[in-house]
């Protein structure tokens, strides 16, 4: 029996040293660069993956296996922060209006250059809530009807919420443009 723990430990091992730094840069992304945190949800994902090992029946590739158990940790991330108290931000409807279509502008803005610091540091000042619904629909490029299944909403509740969202983005974006004086 010990040999057979041995042998767990020594696979689980060879297998952490081979997909923990890709991991952790795929969670660190996710989180919105928050260090700490893609530590805590790594080492999470690594416990479940240590917990699964015999149970894993090589029906997908062990990359995609623990990738799949990232983006479950994730989700499950993403909902308990999502289901704390709910922020409501009002609605700029001058910048509505001078937007002929604010989706289209923030599709553009998240794909092209959510690496930007800016955009990064932009993202972070939104309510947890904003940047879980930014972060699923255009990091982890999620229907808005999954969406509604991880926060448990319905479709119409995501799309207005997104909304909300594209437009509180765009509002800190431009205000993160104007040069302090």
């Amino acid at each position: 029996m010990n040999q057979a723990k041995e042998a767990r430990e020594r696979r689980f091992i060879s297998i952490y040293r081979k997909h923990v730094d890709e991991v952790y840069q795929y969670v660190l992304l996710r989180t919105g660069f928050d260090v700490p945190l893609a530590e805590d949800l790594t080492q999470d994902i690594f416990l479940d993956v240590f917990k699964g090992l015999w149970g894993f029946k090589g029906l997908s590739s062990e990359k995609t296996w623990i990738f799949k158990i990232a983006q479950n940790k994730l989700f499950d991330y993403y909902r308990r922060q999502y289901s704390q108290k709910t922020e409501i931000l009002p609605l700029d409807d001058q910048l509505s209006d001078q937007l002929s279509d604010p989706k289209q502008n923030i599709d553009i803005c998240m794909q092209v250059t959510f690496e930007n610091r800016q955009v990064r540091e932009c993202l972070s000042q939104l309510p947890k809530q904003y940047q879980i619904l930014l972060s699923l629909k255009y990091i982890e490029e999620i229907s808005v009807k999954q969406i509604a299944r991880i926060v448990d909403k319905s479709p119409k509740s995501v799309e207005s919420m997104l909304g909300r969202a594209r437009s509180a983005f765009i509002r800190q974006y431009r205000e993160m443009e104007v040069p302090n004086d």
